[in-house]
């Protein structure tokens, strides 16, 4: 359940993270360009709430992904610990105890930084392409088109030059 009010907060604050770009948009098209102070001052309330809103559940969702990662990494140590407790004393002699002590330490760190921040992280980003792309094609079809199409050349030639720079 709590993953499931983490999702929908990485959505709401990626869909108010796309918003802040296409207020700036309109503020300078319409308000900046047509001097109107007034309407300026209207979207710059709005432009303030909606990052404002935007860091507020980004915050939230990290902070809940991280309750929800300590509990598991909690309960993971105490499965480790036990097991470690069932272990053969055969075990302990063939491998030194501090390599066991940093060997599990590093992985439930970095198990911590994977649960914690980077799938929350890759998820956001994977949104907010898809919501650069789908606004794209809505203001400028024939401009988004060229820009995708681009992108597979753009892979080819990071291939091409990896693999003469691995050679290298």
């Amino acid at each position: 359940a709590v993953l499931i009010l983490v999702l929908v907060f990485v959505l709401i604050y990626t869909v108010l993270g796309l918003m802040g770009p296409y207020l700036m948009g309109v503020a300078i098209d319409k308000f900046i360009a047509a001097k109107n102070t007034a309407g300026l001052i209207n979207i710059a309330i709005w432009m303030f709430v909606t990052y404002l809103l935007n860091n507020l559940f980004q915050a939230i969702s990290a902070w809940m992904m991280s309750d929800v990662s300590q509990r598991a990494l909690k309960q993971l140590r105490k499965d480790l610990f036990s097991h470690l407790q069932s272990l053969p004393i055969a075990c302990f002699d063939s491998n030194p105890s501090g390599d066991l002590m940093s060997r599990l330490t590093n992985d439930i760190d970095a198990i911590n930084q994977a649960v914690s921040q980077n799938i929350i992280s890759l998820l956001a980003n994977v949104l907010s392409l898809v919501g650069i792309v789908i606004a794209m094609f809505v203001l400028d079809k024939w401009l988004a088109l060229a820009s995708v199409l681009v992108v597979p050349i753009m892979f080819w030639f990071t291939q091409f030059v990896a693999k003469y720079t691995r050679r290298g």
